[in-house]
């Protein structure tokens, strides 16, 4: 029997920390390799609350811009590093 979204959703959440914006903010102090991904629609994103240290990639397009086995390029380089620390938002 196939998983259910709840199913995939509760096992992601079992495996990912949630961090609030104050302790993101100061990941991303601490760890200047620290990657920060707006994945909302780039259009659904006001400019004035764009930045140029947030990378957009649209959470539809993340888990192909980021699948190492696809053609290199359709892959965003910076989500190569395995061991580099990524916080979305």
């Amino acid at each position: 029997m196939a998983k259910s979204w709840t199913d995939m959703v509760n096992e992601a959440k079992a495996e990912v920390t949630g961090v609030s914006p104050a302790e993101a903010y100061q990941r991303l102090q601490d760890d200047p390799e620290a990657l920060l991904i707006e994945v909302r629609d780039a259009e659904s994103v006001p400019m004035e609350d764009r930045s140029s240290d947030v990378v957009m990639i649209s959470l539809g397009a993340l888990p192909m811009r980021a699948d190492l086995e696809i053609a290199e390029r359709l892959r965003d380089s910076r989500l190569e590093d395995r061991s580099r620390q990524v916080i979305l938002t």
